[in-house]
């Protein structure tokens, strides 16, 4: 299963700043909710998440200047 990480990096700490991850059944699925969440991120359309944490972590970075970065990751059960 593949999965869309959400992170942000803070250049005063070493580690990124975990965000949240966003599970897909099919590569295909994946594929197309990162670049949902890309383009959400970039303009205003997180702001209309129901996820109050996801929005809350997205203010977060914005208002610090910190870079949000999405990766795909391979999920093996």
């Amino acid at each position: 299963m593949l999965s869309t990480i959400v992170y942000s990096i803070n250049p005063k700490q070493k580690l990124p700043v975990e965000g949240f991850t966003s599970f897909a059944e099919t590569e295909e699925l994946a594929l197309r909710r990162k670049a949902e969440l890309e383009s959400a991120i970039s303009g205003n359309g997180w702001k209309n998440w129901s996820g109050k944490d996801r929005r809350d972590f997205i203010q977060r970075a914005k208002d610090n200047k910190w870079e949000i970065k999405t990766k795909l990751c391979l999920i093996d059960y």
